[in-house]
């Protein structure tokens, strides 16, 4: 019993680490922070990671690398806008400095 939990534990904790947090970076440049944010995007398309914003239509997938940009450079994070000019929304990233993506998004008010 004790193995199948710590088995089930190690399972979900690689999963949920493995989707969206980036953590194991070091400190990352804005660049690192948009990269980030694109490959969030994509895989936002296919499922729901609890952000503010739930799951991205099928038009999320093909944003160019112009349509994401840094907003603000804060002390512990990164701000990355992302621009989908065919749903006509914009969506923003909170990306901590380690490169662990902590929120995400409609309106910039992080």
């Amino acid at each position: 019993m004790k193995k199948t939990l710590s088995a089930v534990v190690l399972c979900c904790t690689l999963i949920s680490g493995s989707a969206l947090a980036h953590g194991d970076h070091g400190v990352i440049s804005g660049q690192k922070a948009i990269s980030i944010a694109a490959k969030s995007v994509t895989q936002m398309t296919f499922k729901d990671f609890g952000f503010e914003v739930g799951k991205l239509d099928e038009s999320w997938k093909d944003l160019t690398p112009e349509k994401f940009s840094v907003v603000s450079v804060e002390e512990e994070f990164y701000v990355v806008s992302a621009s989908n000019s065919d749903a006509a929304k914009q969506v923003f990233f909170k990306i901590a400095n380690n490169g662990q993506v902590l929120g995400v998004k409609a309106k910039n008010d992080f």
